[in-house]
Formats: C-alpha cells, structure tokens, sequence
C-alpha cells in the first residue's frame, strides 16, 4: 500500500516495512524543499528512498523545525518581542543551514510537506509512541522514550543547576543516532537545549548538547536518572515566578539584597589567575548563613565569575557564552557595530521566556565576604531596621551630627581640591575602649542609608604595602577595625609600617564613600591622619545609665521570649560593656531553651555568674604570661 504526497511518497503500511521517497523537486527562490531538509538531517546527501526507521529517527528534528516556523509564522503579524527577539532569528537562522535565503517582503515560512510527513510518522508509529508515553507517566523509560520526553512543545527541568536547583530549557533538537562498530551497532540519542542568561548588561540564549547512550531494551529507568522531565503545568507557574524575580534582581544595575541560608556559593576569584583581594573563601561549598549580598552581574562577569560550577553541559555552555559575549563587547567598542555578528543580546526578557530564565546570579557575599553565585529563589529585598540608630546608646548632639553628616553627604557638593580626582569622601574615626557601640554606629549608620556595609579588620588587608593598596582599593563602603595598626604615627626604624601608612594615607584621600576607622589607642596615630579624618568621636566605658539602656534595647528585640520578672536596674549594676551584655542575653536564650522556659531574670543572673567566673579566671591564668 502507498499514500501520495507532492512531497514524499509512503511505501508500505507498518513500521517495520515502511519506506519513504523524496522525489526531487524543481527549485524555488524563498522555498527550502523537504528532500533538502530530509537529506541535510540523514547526512545522505543524495538519499531518495529512505526507511522509515532512519526518518522515524529525526522526528524530534522534523518537529522542532514545524514547532520554529510556526511561532515565526504566527509573529509575522503581531511583531511581539518574543518574534523579534527570538523566533524572527532563531528561525531564519535554522533554515539557513539549507540554504534558505529569507525574501524582502518577509512573507510567511513553508516547507511543502513538512507537516504531513510529521503526521505521517506519528501515524506510522502510533501504536509506540503511545507506549512510550504511558512509561513515561509511570516513570519507567526504556531508552526510546526520550523522543516523547524531549518535545519542543514541552519545557523540561533538569536538576543541574547550581545547588541542584532546577533549570528549565527549551528542546530545539531531538534525534536517534547509530554507529556501526566492531562489537555492533552503538545508538544514542542526542538533544540540544536553551536556557536564558544574563551576561553582563545583557541576556541572552546559552545552548547546549546532551548525549545518551542506549541502554538494554528490558532494562527500566526513571525520569531522575536521565537527569531531566518534562515540566509539569503547576510547575510552569512557579519557574515563570521565578524568571521575573531573576530579571528583577539581575538587570538593570547592581541591587543590594538579602539571601536566605545556603543560597549562597562562594567561589575562587579568577582574576590574573590569582585569588580576589576579597575573598577568603575556596571553591564551593554552600555558605550555611544567609546574609546580604550585592547582585552585580556586570562587574562579576569582567572579573570572571559565572553563575554556575561549571561541571556539567548547562554550566560549560554558561562559561563560552560569557567569553563570546566578551569578544562581542570587544567587537561592538572597536567597530562600533555588531551586524556581521551573531550573537544573541536582549535587553529584556520576553514574558513567554521567563521560564527558561537561569536559577543564579552573580553577586558578592558580604556576610562571607567573597564572589560567588546565589540562588534567585533565596532572595528578597532587604527588610532594613529604620530605628536602628536611634537606639544607639550615644548622647543625641553626637547622633544629630552624624546623622546630618551622612544623610546630606549625597546631597552637599563636597569642597573642589585642585587635584580634581580627589573625592572627599566622609572618613569617620571612632575611638574608645570595646564594646562601647563603636561597631555598632557604622552598622545603625549603613542600616538607615540603606547601603552596604563591608566590614575588615587590618588582618585581612595584608602585611605589606602591595596587598594594603590592591585590597584598599577593593572596597567600597567599608568598616576598618582596630586601625591603629595603620595609622600609628610613623618611625625611622619601621620602614614596611611606614610605607603602609603611606599607601593608607594616599587611598583616604582619594576615597570617595563613607569609611569608619575604630581604635583603641588614639594617642598613637600619625598626625597626617588628622586632616584626613571628617569627624572622630570619642566613646566612654558604659555608665550605669546606659548600661541599662543597653540592657533594654537587648530585651525588648526579644520580648516574645522573656518573661515579664526581668529587673534592668538589677541587671545594669554588673559592669559589663555592650558586646559581653549581647553575648550574656544570647546566652540565656540557649540555656532558657534548652530547659523549655521563657527567659527570666533568674537565668540571666546564672549565665552572668558563669560568664563573670570565666573572665576572673583569664586574668588570674599565668598561661597567658608564658605564651608571651
């Protein structure tokens, strides 16, 4: 028996003695014939008779192509963004592996016979392809089943995405393939994919190969072991969900955000081939705290970071569309124009590719104080504790003139140098014995900027005026501790200290944010710092009074979880500083719920008899003595 088609002829009625004939046909300009198609996907350059089987192979093919000219076809008309931006392209782009050459007049795309010969197969093989279908739903594939998973109409989800968190792809190309070799005939089964990336200032379109080997005809395997599915429609909404907040969070600029713990994943720096100046921590464990981190796709790219670990096909396919992107930004700055270069930047996402959108941003972690990848689905705008620095325990004349110098700093144009490039930022030297609030004020000061604020002790810029100056000009906001180690007046004798005050004294006065340097010993800084320095502050050992306010202001954040028989009076005759009545509270929540009780005043006075024996027994250890 044979069905007759302009395009193909159908010899035969099942499966197994089915066979297909393309006969050529006349050359059209604007056409792009089936034989061509057929012949192009078989690697048969001259094939005109064709089993079925090897044309049953490439059906994901022949589908993928009906599925592209079809969104082309249809945006022809409306010349939505997802047509412009994607289909239009991608379309024209794949048709011209066949020598297609679009017209002028743009009217709609047709391969004669194409859908036919797609019906055609699926009618042939109905009876198999509705096998493979119900084992997928029972999730027990045999190697056949991935032409039914992998369909270009159907999404899938990978779990390879950094943290195991799930990716979706688009499918635009699906086929069998088989290899004869001395042991038989090897088959796999080979899909591409897409998925969407922001790449610096831009998105754009990572693709990528998966191979499978066949496996035994009798042997069953699940849907997680191949290592995708296809995406379910509850799920669709969750990853659309998902695609907004990652154009939201990663474009336009970098956001200062919060994540949730082990979101995040810090990673080596890649710039120069050394370890950024950032950046303590090694390749890639997830970070266990949350913390805030800024989003800045753009700056993480030129340093060379990428949202993935790079160990899978997704993640390599990530890594070369960052170098391609780069040499496209090269070609663009040089030329001026990127026409003769394909390459795929949007500035938006289209609302029906949010799906595909990536699982992870670039940013820096300054909770972990490194470069790393950070999940969209654990981040939120910053829930910023407006009140903070009024519960500052400082006296109102000193908080009135910080707030004023900080919230007009933007606002005020700083004095012009003769030197333009110097900025005047606002340097801040806090000077007192610990636990007096000195810490405490940058953070209040950067809660209601609502800024970022990097926090480094003088152990982590180096010993030596290199590091000093590279790590210096690293960090933006910043909080220097203890920086009497650099700042300590100068001496003929020390000539590395001298040269690093050097470095510390030239970076000040180009520094263009809002600096806060702490120290305990005042009397030893180097005069020139004097005229660097916009305000230096002065803080006393906590009176009775502001003890107890300290005590307040630790009891009323956890009120919830405190009993109502807590004395601050009686509390505040103990003379302890603010970091030791922090730790003293968090203490007596560990010990209150580990005995299933609220917090009361009896396990505070427990846990400060046992903090206060322990300090007594530090300064009477003679051990101390002899380490030194």
């Amino acid at each position: 028996m044979s069905s007759v088609n302009q395009s193909f002829l159908v010899v035969g009625t099942t499966a197994q003695n089915a066979e297909y004939e393309f006969p050529e046909s006349k050359k059209q300009n604007g056409q792009v014939s089936l034989r061509t198609v057929i012949c192009h996907y078989l690697n048969a350059p001259h094939a005109r008779k064709v089993p079925a089987q090897l044309v049953y192979h490439v059906l994901g093919r022949l589908r993928c192509l009906y599925h592209a000219i079809e969104h082309y076809n249809s945006g022809l008309a409306s010349r939505s963004p997802d047509f412009l931006l994607y289909w239009q392209p991608h379309t024209l782009n794949l048709l011209s592996g066949f020598g297609f050459r679009p017209s002028l007049d743009q009217a709609q795309l047709c391969i004669q016979g194409l859908a036919e010969l797609t019906g055609s197969l699926e009618q042939l093989y109905a009876p198999f392809i509705s096998e493979y279908r119900r084992l997928i739903q029972t999730d027990a594939l045999v190697f056949d089943c991935l032409s039914e998973v992998f369909r270009p109409e159907t999404p899938v989800k990978g779990v390879n995405g950094p943290g195991n968190s799930a990716c979706v792809y688009r499918v635009t190309d699906s086929f069998y393939t088989e290899q004869r070799n001395m042991h038989g005939i090897r088959r796999s089964f080979q899909v591409s994919m897409e998925c969407i990336v922001l790449v610096g200032e831009h998105f754009s379109v990572a693709s990528f190969t998966e191979t499978f080997p066949a496996w035994s005809g009798n042997l069953r395997r699940k849907l997680s072991e191949i290592g995708y599915q296809p995406v379910t429609p509850g799920d669709r909404e969750q990853f659309h969900t998902r695609g907004e907040r990652y154009v939201q969070f990663g474009f336009d600029g970098a956001k200062y955000l919060a994540y949730a713990p082990s979101m995040f994943f810090p990673r080596l720096g890649r710039r120069s081939g050394k370890v950024s100046s950032l950046s303590k921590t090694h390749e890639s464990s997830f970070s266990l705290s949350g913390g805030r981190i800024m989003v800045d796709m753009t700056r993480g790219a030129a340093l060379g970071y990428f949202p993935c670990l790079g160990v899978d096909e997704p993640s390599r396919a990530i890594i070369s569309l960052v170098s391609r992107y780069r040499q496209w930004l090269a070609k663009r700055s040089k030329t001026g124009t990127t026409e003769s270069e394909l390459f795929t930047a949007w500035e938006t996402v289209p609302s029906q590719f949010r799906l595909f959108c990536w699982s992870a941003l670039v940013g820096f972690s300054f909770t972990t104080k490194a470069w790393g990848h950070v999940l969209v689905e654990g981040l939120s705008q910053i829930d910023f504790f407006d009140p903070a620095f009024d519960r500052l325990v400082l006296s109102e004349e000193r908080k009135q003139i910080i707030s004023a110098v900080v919230r007009q700093s933007s606002i005020i144009p700083q004095k012009e140098d003769l030197i333009r490039s110097k900025q005047g930022g606002l340097i801040f030297l806090l000077h007192g014995p610990p636990g007096v609030g000195k810490t405490l004020t940058a953070e209040a000061v950067a809660e209601v900027l609502h800024r970022p604020l990097y926090y480094v002790t003088m152990g982590e810029l180096g010993v030596n005026p290199e590091d000093l100056e590279e790590r210096l000009s690293d960090v933006l906001d910043l909080f220097l501790d203890e920086a009497d180690v650099f700042l300590e007046a100068r001496s003929n004798s020390d000539l590395i200290r001298n040269a690093m005050v050097c470095v510390m004294l030239r970076v000040l006065e180009y520094h263009p944010g809002i600096l806060f340097l702490t120290t305990n010993r005042v009397r030893s800084i180097d005069p020139a710092f004097e005229s660097r320095i916009t305000i230096a502050i002065r803080y006393e050992s906590l009176n009775l009074d502001a003890r107890r306010k300290v005590w307040s202001a630790q009891l009323d954040s956890i009120s919830a979880l405190a009993s109502s028989d807590i004395d601050v009076n009686a509390l505040a005759q103990q003379d302890l500083n603010g970091r030791q009545i922090k730790n003293a509270v968090q203490l007596a929540l560990c010990l209150a719920s580990d005995q299933q009780s609220p917090l009361t005043h009896a396990i505070l006075i427990k846990t400060l008899e046992v903090t206060t024996l322990g300090r007594q027994n530090m300064v009477a250890d003679d051990t101390w003595d002899a380490l030194q």
